[in-house]
């Protein structure tokens, strides 16, 4: 109360033919102060709606397979090796966009995955499903080989040993080159593999796996990777990654079911058409 009549006081040096107004005003303030009462606490957030993905990291653990769960009333197949650690790759802000190697945003339905570029417009579609089979590979202390479009064997060891590839002809060839880098080694994969070039490190296949890649050999093909596949009652789900052209940040293409795709003897990834006979398993010889 005496802070009240304080308040209400008018300041000692007011002239004196302005007290009332001054009182009035005070009086007018508190009024307010009474009606418009203590501020409204703001509501609760809802909870996504049953089967919304939800897709901050808030709410998710930023993994492939902690970011996209199965679609309702399917589950995942459980994974090991390679298709294990694919669905641990970490994720990217959904915020942050799919950019080109010049760093151009592409529009989407996408998700990034993180996957560093090399140098270049190098590491496209194909490119990118040998990518990270090499990372896997060099990973599990394994030895990491893939081959050009001509046949020829393209062994990280030989990188290692202080040699390079080069073109010769139709073929290639191999001369002392000390000090090359896993980034160089990659990027001469890259230079002389594609689409084309995975028969020679891949089988035929006909039960998606995840780990397993899709892929229309030509000039352009595509090719994409299995991140997850999972079962139901509805049928076979697939979760699909892919580079694309130009190089740009490897993505996930999310599907209409959660993030998934409906696998039936083959799929359809946005523009490309994938049949069953385009299944591929990486040869394990």
């Amino acid at each position: 109360m005496v802070a009240l009549v304080h308040w209400l006081m008018p300041p000692h040096d007011m002239p004196a033919s302005r007290p009332l107004l001054f009182l009035a005003g005070a009086l007018l303030g508190l009024l307010a102060i009474q009606v418009s009462g203590p501020a409204e606490a703001e509501p609760e957030p809802e909870p996504p709606a049953e089967g919304v993905v939800a897709l901050g990291h808030d709410d998710v653990d930023g993994t492939v397979i902690g970011t996209y769960p199965p679609p309702d009333g399917a589950e995942a197949y459980r994974s090991e090796g390679f298709g294990a650690w694919l669905q641990a790759l970490e994720l990217e802000a959904p915020s942050v966009p799919v950019r080109t190697h010049d760093g151009r945003v592409v529009p989407g339905d996408f998700h990034v995955v993180k996957l560093p570029l090399v140098s270049g417009n190098l590491q496209q579609c194909a490119d990118t499903a040998i990518r990270l089979r090499a990372e896997w590979l060099r990973e599990q202390g394994q030895p990491v080989m893939f081959h050009a479009t001509s046949g020829d064997p393209m062994p990280w060891a030989r990188y290692q040993g202080g040699e390079k590839a080069h073109e010769q002809g139709n073929r290639l060839s191999w001369r002392d080159a000390p000090h090359q880098s896993w980034d160089q080694y990659l990027s001469a994969v890259f230079m002389w593999a594609g689409t084309r070039s995975l028969a020679y490190d891949t089988v035929a296949d006909d039960v998606p796996t995840a780990g397993d890649i899709l892929v229309l050999p030509g000039s352009p093909g595509h090719a994409v990777i299995l991140l997850a596949v999972a079962h139901g009652a509805g049928g076979t789900y697939v979760l699909v990654g892919q580079g694309y052209m130009p190089a740009q940040s490897f993505h996930i293409v999310r599907g209409p079911h959660r993030g998934w795709w409906k696998w039936d003897d083959g799929v359809r990834v946005g523009p490309w058409e994938f049949p069953g006979d385009s299944l591929r398993a990486w040869d394990e010889d």
